[in-house]
C-alpha cells in the first residue's frame, strides 16, 4: 500500500449488513467517494491523484440473499402484487407453503404444528380449540408489512421447528404524516342475490359481537353446576331459560354483497432534540356472505378397507355463512436522536366471527332406514386475539458495537360459540316432516368457550468480533413463555323420545314445540348431557425457558456460515374436569423434556451471482392442547368430532438442507433450486377412529420420512427494451413462478406400538397396539400434497402506478386424516383435493378532481372450483367426504391518501 492510499475492505457480513475497514495512510477519504464505497460500486474510483479507494466484494441487495439461511420473503410490494385479503392467503404463494381450511400453514408438506408463527417475533395466541396454532386468516393483510418464511432452523428461534418459522411484521413508524380512507364491494357468484338461509341474532350481530341475547341462562347456569337438574322447579327453568325464537328460526332470502372499510393514519411528532416518536393507526371492517350448496357421505360398515353399502348417512346440504372482522392495530414507536435505541409498542385486536343458518336432508339408514331426516343449525362463532408487545433496540458504539433487542407480551384468545342450535325433523309416508327426536343430541343446544393466555419476554444480543479479517456475529439471549388455556363445552339436549303431546304437537314447527307454554307443561324436557365419561372442562399449560448461542462467521467475501446450539426447557400439562364433581379431575402426566438443539449452515459465494447452502438442524415439535385432552369437540369445518389423547408425546426431527442460487440482472431476479430432507421420530398424526360419532383423534406414528425439491424463477423484464414505441416505456413484465415436489413415508411394523386413549367409567386409561394394526407403512403424512405450484404475470406502469397481476395456485391431493390400517374394518382416509385458484388483481391510480384516488379490481377462483375431499376403498370404489360449491369472487375497492 502507497502513502496516500486509502484502502477500504468491502463485505457483506452474514446478516447482510454492510462491512467497511478503512485503512488510512494519508489523508482523509473525501466523502464524495465514501459514499461511492457505500452504494456498493465496485473497482477503483479516484478521488484525488493520492487517494486510491478499492473496494473488494460486492452488494448483497435481496433480503433473501442476504440471510445465511433458506428462506422466502414478501414484501409490502409482493402483498400489494398479489391482493389477497388474508395472512393465510398470502402464504401460499410462497414456495413449499400450501393452506389447510383457509387458516393453518403447511410448510414443506409438514401441518401447522411444525411450524411456528410470530408477530414482530412474538407467539400469537390461538382462539381455535383445536389448535395451539394461530389461524392466519383472521390476520388481515392491511397490517402486515411483510413476511419472512425461514425453511431452515437457526437457534434464535423456538426449538419447534420442522416446516418453517413464519414472522409477520405489522405496519411500521410513518416517515410522514398521512390519513387514507379505503372502501370496497363485491359479490360471490354463488352467493350474492341468490336465495340464503338467515336466523335473527342480536341486533349488534352485524359488528360481530352478541349484545347478550345468546348469554348463558341462569338456570342452566345452575344446572351445570349442580351436574343436573335438581327437581321439577329446575327443570321447568330450565326447559323455560332458552332463547326459543331468534337463535333457531331460520327464514330465507336474497344473500347480500359483501362490503367493507378501512382508516389508517400516521402522525410524526419532531422534538428539537432530534428524536422522533411516530404513530401508526389502522382500523378495518369487513363482511362477507357464502352461499354453500353441498353433498357429504358418512358410510359406518367396512369390511377390510371396502365400503359395505350398509349404514350410509347421506347429507344433502345448503348453508349461509356471514363473516365478520373488526380489526384494530396501533404501533407507536420512538427513537432517539441518533437513532441508536428505538422504543416500540404494538397493541392489536383481531375479531373475526361467523354466522351460520344451515338445512342438511339426510338419509340416515343407521337410524330410521330410508326415510329422510331434516335438521336446522344455527351458529354463532366469535374468535377473537388481542395483545400487547413493548419492543425494544440498542446499539451501543462505545461497547463495541454491542446490539440488543428485547421484546415483552402479554395477549389473550377467545372464542366464544352460544347456542350452537341443532334441531331434527322426520319425514312421514305422508310427505310431510315431522318433529323426530330419536337419541340424545339429535335436538340440542351446546354452549362452548375458551380462553387462551400468552405470556412472552424474550432478549437477543448481538456483537461483532475480527478475528485475522474472519468476521463474526456473536448472538445470545434467552426466552421465556408460558402458554395457558381453559376451554368449556356444556350439552343441552331433549332425551330419547321426550317429546310428549302426541301427533298433533309433532306435527308442529319447532317454534310452537320449544315455545315457554309447551315446555313448562312437562311435555318436553331438557337434559343436561355432560357426565364424566364426557367432562366439559379441559386445562392445558406449556411454559418453556430457553437460552441459545450463536455465531454468524464471513470467513471472507466467498465463504459464510452459521453454527450454534439451542437449549430448551418444557412442561406441558393437561386435564379435564367435569365442573360439578371435582372428584372427576384428571390431572395427565406432566411431558417434561430438556433439549440441545445444534444447528449449522455454510455459504459458498464463488462469484457476485452465485450461492450455494447447506444446512442442517435438529427439532422438536410438541402435541398441541386440543390433541391431549380427551373431550370431544366439533369441526364446524367438516362435521366431525375431534378427540384428544393425553398420552402424546413430543416429536423429533432431524433436518438436512441444500440450495443452489443464481442471481441475475437487477433486484428480484433468481433461479433456485434446493433439496430437504427430514427424519422424524413420532410424528403426531391425526386419524379416524370410525364408529358412530365420526369421531378422530391423534396418535403418535412410530417415525417418517419426507423428501423434497423446491424450485423458483423470478425475472422482471423491461418491455421498452423488446418492443418499439412509446407506449412500452415505463412498463415491465414480472415472471414469477415456483414449484415444490415432496415425498413421504410414515413407517410403521408389528414390533413397534402406538398408544391411544379410551374412555371408561372410572376414567381415560391408556391402550397400546402395535403399530401395524394402526399405521398403514408407507403412508403419506397427513396434509403433505406431492406437487405444489405457484405463477404469477404481472404488468407494472411504473410512471402511472398501474399494476395487472394473474395468479394461480395449485396443490395436488393430500391426507386429511389418515386411516386406521386398512386391513382392519375402519373407514379409509379422507383426502382433500384443494381448488385450483386462478386470479386476477389490479391496482391503479386515479386522478380525479383535486385528489388521487386508488382503485383496485379483484377476481378470484375464476376457474368456478369447488371444495372436494372423499376417500377411496381398497377396491378403488370413491366416495365423497365433503364437497361444496366456491363461486367467483369479484370486488372494486377504492382509496384515497390525505
Amino acid at each position: 500500500m502507497v502513502p496516500g492510499q486509502l484502502l477500504v475492505e468491502f463485505g457483506i457480513g452474514p446478516l447482510g449488513q454492510i462491512r467497511l475497514k478503512m485503512m488510512k495512510v494519508k489523508t482523509l477519504l473525501p466523502s464524495a467517494a465514501l459514499a461511492l464505497a457505500m452504494a456498493g460500486i465496485g473497482g477503483v474510483a479516484s478521488a484525488q491523484d493520492e487517494d486510491i479507494i478499492v473496494v473488494r466484494g460486492a452488494l448483497v441487495p435481496d433480503e433473501k440473499r442476504q440471510s445465511t439461511e433458506i428462506s422466502s420473503v414478501l414484501d409490502a410490494d409482493a402483498l400489494e402484487r398479489i391482493g389477497d385479503s388474508d395472512v393465510a392467503g398470502a402464504l401460499r404463494r410462497i414456495t413449499g407453503i400450501s393452506v389447510t381450511g383457509g387458516r393453518f400453514p403447511v410448510a414443506r408438506g409438514l401441518n401447522e404444528r411444525y411450524s411456528s408463527v410470530t408477530l414482530n417475533g412474538v407467539p400469537i395466541p390461538s382462539p381455535e380449540p383445536l389448535r395451539r396454532a394461530a389461524p392466519l386468516d383472521i390476520i388481515p393483510t392491511s397490517v402486515i408489512g411483510g413476511s419472512l418464511a425461514q425453511k431452515t432452523f437457526s437457534p434464535q428461534f423456538s426449538g419447534e421447528f420442522g416446516g418453517a418459522a413464519i414472522d409477520l411484521q405489522t405496519i411500521a413508524r410513518p416517515a410522514d404524516d398521512f390519513l387514507t380512507l379505503k372502501a370496497s364491494l363485491g359479490l360471490d357468484t354463488e352467493s350474492a342475490f341468490r336465495n340464503g338461509l338467515f336466523h335473527d341474532g342480536s341486533d349488534t350481530d352485524v359488528f360481530g359481537w352478541d349484545d347478550g341475547l345468546r348469554d348463558l341462562p341462569s338456570a342452566a347456569a345452575s344446572v351445570i353446576a349442580a351436574g343436573g337438574v335438581a327437581d321439577d322447579t329446575a327443570q321447568v327453568a330450565l326447559d323455560t331459560g332458552f332463547e326459543q325464537y331468534n337463535t333457531l328460526a331460520i327464514t330465507s332470502g336474497d344473500v347480500p354483497v359483501n362490503g367493507s372499510g378501512s382508516v389508517s393514519f400516521g402522525k410524526i411528532f419532531d422534538f428539537d432534540s432530534g428524536a422522533t416518536i411516530g404513530s401508526t393507526t389502522f382500523v378495518g371492517y369487513d363482511n362477507t356472505w357464502e352461499h354453500r350448496e353441498g353433498f357429504a357421505d358418512r358410510e359406518d360398515t367396512f369390511a377390510s378397507g371396502v365400503f359395505s353399502g350398509q349404514q350410509r348417512k347421506d347429507f344433502t346440504f345448503e348453508e349461509t355463512r356471514q363473516n365478520i372482522q373488526l380489526n384494530a392495530l396501533n404501533t407507536t414507536g420512538f427513537q432517539s436522536a441518533n437513532g441508536d435505541h428505538e422504543i416500540a409498542l404494538t397493541t392489536y385486536l383481531l375479531r373475526d366471527t361467523l354466522k351460520r343458518s344451515r338445512i342438511a336432508d339426510i338419509l340416515n339408514e343407521r337410524d330410521v332406514s330410508e326415510n329422510l331426516l331434516r335438521q336446522e343449525s344455527t351458529d354463532f362463532l366469535e374468535r377473537q386475539i388481542w395483545q400487547a408487545q413493548l419492543n425494544g433496540s440498542h446499539f451501543f458504539p462505545g461497547a463495541g458495537d454491542l446490539e440488543a433487542n428485547w421484546r415483552l407480551s402479554y395477549g389473550e384468545a377467545e372464542r366464544d360459540a352460544p347456542y350452537e342450535r341443532q334441531s331434527l325433523r322426520q319425514q312421514t309416508n305422508a310427505g310431510n316432516f315431522q318433529a323426530f327426536n330419536n337419541t340424545a343430541g339429535d335436538n340440542s343446544i351446546i354452549f362452548s368457550d375458551l380462553k387462551d393466555e400468552n405470556l412472552f419476554a424474550a432478549i437477543d444480543f448481538t456483537k461483532p468480533l475480527e478475528f485475522e479479517q474472519v468476521y463474526v456475529d456473536l448472538k445470545f439471549g434467552g426466552a421465556y413463555a408460558d402458554n395457558s388455556r381453559v376451554t368449556n363445552r356444556n350439552v343441552f339436549s331433549l332425551g330419547d323420545a321426550q317429546i310428549g303431546g302426541g301427533t298433533d304437537l309433532l306435527d308442529s314447527s319447532w317454534l310452537l314445540i320449544l315455545s315457554d307454554p309447551v315446555t313448562a307443561s312437562g311435555l318436553i324436557d331438557y337434559e343436561y348431557n355432560n357426565t364424566t365419561q364426557e367432562p366439559n372442562v379441559s386445562t392445558g399449560d406449556l411454559e418453556v425457558t430457553s437460552g441459545y448461542a450463536m455465531a454468524n462467521i464471513e470467513f471472507n467475501e466467498f465463504l459464510s456460515g452459521m453454527v450454534g446450539v439451542r437449549y430448551e426447557e418444557s412442561t406441558q400439562s393437561s386435564s379435564t374436569l367435569l365442573s360439578s364433581d371435582a372428584t372427576t379431575l384428571s390431572n395427565f402426566d406432566d411431558i417434561e423434556e430438556e433439549y440441545f438443539l445444534p444447528a449449522a449452515t455454510v455459504t459458498w459465494r464463488p462469484n457476485d451471482q452465485w450461492q450455494f447452502r447447506a444446512g442442517y438442524s435438529e427439532t422438536i415439535a410438541r402435541p398441541q392442547f386440543r390433541e391431549l385432552v380427551f373431550t370431544d369437540f366439533q369441526d364446524l369445518d367438516f362435521d366431525a368430532v375431534l378427540r384428544g389423547n393425553p398420552f402424546l408425546q413430543n416429536s423429533e426431527l432431524k433436518n438436512y438442507d441444500v440450495r443452489a442460487e443464481y442471481y441475475f440482472g437487477g433486484r428480484g431476479e433468481f433461479i433456485t433450486l434446493g433439496a430437504f430432507f427430514k427424519e422424524i421420530d413420532k410424528p403426531i398424526e391425526q386419524y379416524e377412529t370410525g364408529g358412530e360419532d365420526n369421531a378422530y383423534s391423534f396418535i403418535n406414528a412410530p417415525s417418517a420420512e419426507l423428501f423434497g425439491i423446491e424450485a423458483e424463477f423470478q425475472k422482471v423484464f423491461l418491455l421498452d427494451e423488446i418492443f418499439e414505441g412509446d407506449f412500452w416505456n415505463g412498463k415491465e413484465f414480472l415472471f414469477l413462478t415456483n414449484y415444490t415436489y415432496s415425498d413421504s413415508e410414515v413407517q410403521s411394523s408389528d414390533t413397534e406400538q402406538v398408544i391411544l386413549a379410551s374412555a371408561t367409567p372410572g376414567g381415560v386409561i391408556q391402550r397400546s397396539l402395535p403399530a401395524s394394526l394402526v399405521v398403514r407403512d408407507g403412508r403419506p403424512l397427513v396434509g403433505q400434497s406431492e406437487h405444489l405450484y405457484n405463477l404469477q404475470l404481472g404488468i407494472e406502469d411504473v410512471d402511472t402506478g398501474t399494476k395487472a397481476t394473474v395468479l394461480l395456485n395449485y396443490a395436488s391431493e393430500r391426507v386429511l386424516y389418515a386411516e386406521v390400517n386398512a386391513s382392519q374394518s375402519s373407514p379409509p382416509a379422507v383426502v382433500e383435493q384443494p381448488p385450483v385458484s386462478l386470479d386476477f388483481v389490479l391496482s391503479q391510480d386515479l386522478e380525479i378532481g383535486q385528489g388521487v384516488y386508488g382503485l383496485g379490481i379483484k377476481v378470484q377462483n375464476i376457474l368456478g372450483e369447488d371444495f372436494n375431499t372423499f376417500r377411496t376403498d381398497t377396491a378403488g370404489t370413491e366416495r365423497t367426504f365433503l364437497e361444496y360449491d366456491r363461486g367467483t369472487k369479484f370486488s372494486v375497492s377504492l382509496s384515497r391518501e390525505f
